[in-house]
């Protein structure tokens, strides 16, 4: 059992160093990776996590965003109407995720990550 334990810590630590990394180096991307591993890696059921994702990242994003702000990377212009977008968006997106089953989840997510693939390729 504690072996079992040991490797459920080394796969946490080890996912969660790759997932800052990724975050840190793209500014974003962690949320999208976080669901794939947490699920195939960690075996979280579906909605656990998305929902264990989006903690994740937010912490994350805290992290990023210290380094972006002292470094000047950021452009404080947009983030006010941005950041109510976000919030209205990131509230209505938990309260539907509680509805659909898993099998819907899902498919949003592989639209999703279908099209953010396109718009990397050809835009």
């Amino acid at each position: 059992m504690m072996k079992d334990k040991r490797k459920s810590l080394f796969l946490f630590l080890f996912f969660g160093l790759v997932l800052g990394f990724i975050n840190g180096l793209l500014g974003g991307g962690g949320g999208m990776l976080c669901v794939p591993i947490l699920k195939a890696f960690l075996n979280l059921p579906d909605k656990q996590a998305h929902a264990t994702s989006v903690l994740t990242t937010s912490l994350l994003s805290i992290a990023t965003l210290v380094v972006y702000i002292t470094t000047l990377n950021v452009n404080f212009t947009y983030v006010p109407l941005l950041s109510i977008g976000v919030l209205v968006g990131g509230i209505f997106g938990s309260i539907l995720l509680k509805k659909f089953s898993d099998k819907t989840i899902n498919i949003i997510f592989i639209f999703v990550m279908f099209i953010a693939g396109i718009k990397c390729v050809f835009f």
